[in-house]
């Protein structure tokens, strides 16, 4: 270095030191500001996606009427298997059969880019049916008898043993429970 350099240095030491510490703390500031900005935007991207699948479904508000919203973004995984993690649900209530809310709601899932993938449990009293859209996102669709699930619980919760007879109750009588769910991460709910 020069004469003119070192003079200039020496001089302006202490205000060097302190411009040179105000900038690495300014920097560790805004590296802290991000590492904790980050999530809450990533959270918030997907959310907005979830409710933007939900709303591609074009579901009329007057005949699927919300009984339950549980919209996240955050990741939530089990706490007994990190391979899994929590879906985003709506459940609604449809004044109409199984049968018919569930053509209704085929269209509806294939017209919002989803393609059905499998049902688990065929012949079941409730119909359940998977999807996925082109860009790994997970729709979960249950379908069961309103009329049915409530004779059912208010039974059992009542303390009356459930007998075979019970079981037998119309499967396909109406109005239906309806549960959506979607997961931006994989399909092990």
């Amino acid at each position: 270095m020069n004469k003119k350099t070192n003079k200039f240095i020496k001089k302006n030491q202490s205000k060097i030191v302190l411009l040179v510490t105000l900038l690495i703390v300014t920097i560790a500031v805004a590296l802290v500001t991000c590492l904790h900005i980050m999530p809450i935007v990533n959270n918030n991207i997907r959310k907005d996606r979830i409710t933007a699948i939900f709303n591609s479904l074009k579901l009329d508000e007057n005949n699927y009427i919300p009984n339950n919203i549980n919209i996240f973004g955050d990741k939530r995984v089990y706490s007994y298997d990190s391979g899994r993690t929590f879906s985003s649900s709506i459940d609604f209530i449809r004044n109409a059969n199984v049968n018919a809310t569930v053509a209704e709601l085929k269209k509806a899932i294939a017209g919002a880019g989803f393609v059905y993938f499998e049902e688990p449990y065929p012949g079941s009293s409730f119909t359940q049916l998977h999807y996925k859209s082109s860009n790994n996102e997970y729709l979960r669709l249950t379908v069961s008898s309103k009329l049915r699930d409530d004779y059912l619980v208010n039974k059992s919760r009542m303390g009356t043993r459930l007998t075979d007879a019970d079981y037998n109750t119309d499967p396909n009588a109406g109005p239906s429970n309806v549960t959506i769910k979607v997961n931006l991460d994989d399909n092990n709910e």
